[in-house]
């Protein structure tokens, strides 16, 4: 393989300071620890199973655990936005024009404006992939609920 066909690792910035955590095994720098933290691929594969189970809580009508991984979702997203500032402007746009609406729908407790708002959720996540030129990368929800999750757990308090 050439060199022209591996990856290659970004160049850590140099800084003159001394801070240093200790992770148990070893001493790392505060770059060495920013070098490790995930990428928009990481976050992203977090959200989608979240949002899984944020769609699939709020079809089973168990309202507070689709709640529960919508602000789950939310925090992930702003996390991305964070991490990756060239995306800061259009995931707060999409944080409040198709986020909000969802949980709007949650908090009233409504099936049918869930049904229409998650729907442009996900199709407006799609839009970003294809304006960040992933159009290759397009989210659908999973056919069926999450197998390792009670849906109903907490219905009956």
């Amino acid at each position: 393989m050439s060199t022209h066909d591996s990856p290659s690792a970004p160049t850590p910035v140099v800084t003159e300071h001394t801070h240093a955590v200790h992770n148990g095994k070893r001493e790392l720098t505060i770059d060495e620890l920013a070098m490790m933290q995930p990428g928009m691929d990481r976050l992203m594969a977090e959200v989608g199973h979240r949002v899984h189970r944020l769609y699939y809580a709020a079809k089973a009508g168990n309202w507070k655990l689709a709640e529960y991984f919508y602000t789950s979702t939310v925090k992930q997203l702003r996390l991305c936005a964070t991490s990756r500032p060239k995306y800061a402007e259009d995931m707060a746009a999409y944080l409040e024009q198709d986020c909000a609406p969802v949980r709007e729908a949650l908090r009233e407790r409504d099936q049918v404006a869930f049904d229409t708002a998650y729907e442009k959720f996900v199709d407006r996540a799609n839009h970003y992939h294809d304006v960040y030129k992933k159009q290759w990368l397009h989210w659908k929800t999973p056919d069926t609920p999450p197998n390792d999750l009670d849906l109903t757990a907490g219905l009956d308090t």
